[in-house]
């Protein structure tokens, strides 16, 4: 009954709609941020990368703080709702002292402005995943749960993508203009999430210092946790790779400046299509079977990059088409692996949600952030700078070239642990993997 009741179809839209935010910021970090640094405030290309890599690595201390004290809460208003209260105060806080710059803020405060903001969709993101983790305990449920998240995700992403295209000459800044949105959406999707949706009473017991590192001894529990570990990891080092560096690739790799934003949009509309698709087939395939097939995607895609023309907005579109429809796929699989993690751990329901969700994201985080940094590592070592706005057959090389070899490395490390765990876990049951999805 309690399942039925927490599924029932408000309840469902409204502890998925703070996706719709959640996509937005993440959209504005991930593609805005260093064309904003580079671009509107005229930053070097290595103080762009310090501060995207600072702006990358911040959540990460926040995520384990709520990943190891989020199930304990307060006996009072629960396990989830002052963690979530906290995250979006120090979101309005960042945004508010982003906006409060000038043309040339200095470095030191628009870092505190960025580590604020980011801290705090850390602490949302973390409370938002464990309380949609502990919603259901069944497979069916929480499949139901994590893609409805994802589809308010996508449609976030599609609408953000939006005004990043639009290029309306009132906003200064696409960035900033989606900073603004979602700093707004935030305040009110979260006081929903936390009015609508109930909330687990806190875990008993008092938390202790050194239930701090309570997310990462999961990740090396066992071996099937490892692997998962490993996924995750990779699976973050690809995602900022490929869209950090996609506004860079299709500017200055291919010369086709201002066709990032549509670009962008284009991605996100096939990433939906993809989503529908996947929740359709996967009914027949096993959430391994599924990952597997959009790496393989993701490979041939890697390597097609270098091959395209510069100039031709056809090519750029063909490209990002499939691109789009694979994009988000490979991280649905992997949420659904985590689940049936979740549920095959010796704990009660929803007991751990929120240190299973902070710990395997850890990696996906922490590997993130030390991609994009060794990504603009390669472009500084092949003397690319934004700045300077070179012909594309200068750029051709370093902008393109290192994306799309990174990418290709990372798919095919992610392809052998695949392989690996194929061969030494055979599969007993069939219909137990594909009930996650």
């Amino acid at each position: 009954m309690a399942d039925r009741e927490t599924l029932s179809r408000t309840r469902l839209v409204v502890l998925s709609l703070p996706s719709l935010a959640f996509a937005g910021y993440d959209l504005a970090r991930r593609v805005f941020l260093a064309p904003y640094l580079s671009g509107e405030l005229g930053l070097q290309v290595s103080v762009v990368g310090w501060l995207v890599l600072l702006a990358n690595f911040a959540p990460i201390p926040a995520e384990l703080l709520a990943g190891s004290m989020g199930d304990h809460g307060s006996s009072r208003f629960g396990r989830r709702r002052l963690w979530m209260i906290l995250g979006t105060a120090l979101v309005l806080i960042g945004t508010a002292a982003l906006l409060a710059h000038g043309a040339a803020p200095s470095i030191a405060s628009l870092a505190i402005a960025l580590v604020a903001s980011v801290v705090g969709w850390a602490l949302c993101n973390v409370t938002h995943g464990a309380w949609a983790l502990e919603a259901a305990r069944d497979g069916q449920a929480r499949g139901r749960i994590f893609g409805t998240r994802t589809l308010f995700g996508i449609a976030g992403g599609i609408g953000f993508s939006a005004i990043g295209a639009l290029q309306v000459p009132a906003w200064s800044s696409p960035f900033m203009a989606i900073m603004i949105f979602v700093a707004c959406g935030a305040l009110v999707l979260h006081a929903a999430l936390i009015a609508l949706v109930p909330d687990r009473a806190a875990t008993p017991g008092r938390w202790r210092l050194a239930g701090l590192l309570a997310p990462l001894r999961l990740l090396f529990a066992n071996r099937d946790n490892r692997r998962l570990a490993a996924l995750f990891a990779l699976n973050g080092a690809h995602a900022a790779i490929t869209t950090t560096g996609y506004f860079y690739t299709v500017n200055d790799g291919l010369g086709l400046r201002g066709w990032a934003p549509a670009g962008i949009l284009v991605q996100t509309i096939c990433a939906a299509i993809g989503i529908l698709a996947a929740m359709r087939i996967a009914a027949n395939l096993s959430p391994h079977t599924l990952l597997r097939l959009t790496l393989w995607a993701n490979l041939v895609l890697a390597l097609a990059l270098p091959m395209l023309p510069a100039g031709s907005p056809a090519a750029l579109m063909l490209w990002t088409i499939p691109f789009g429809l694979t994009s988000a796929i490979d991280f649905m699989a992997l949420r659904m692996l985590l689940g049936a993690r979740l549920d095959a751990a010796d704990a009660p329901s929803g007991k751990r949600a929120a240190a299973h969700y902070a710990g395997f994201h850890l990696p996906f985080n922490l590997c993130g952030a030390a991609a994009s940094g060794l990504l603009f590592t390669g472009y500084r070592t092949l003397g690319f700078d934004p700045r300077a706005m070179p012909a594309p057959e200068q750029t051709f090389a370093p902008v393109l070239l290192v994306p799309s070899l990174a990418a290709a490395l990372i798919t095919l490390a992610s392809l052998r642990i695949l392989a690996k765990e194929a061969n030494s876990t055979p599969c007993t049951n069939p219909g137990a993997s594909t009930e996650q999805m």
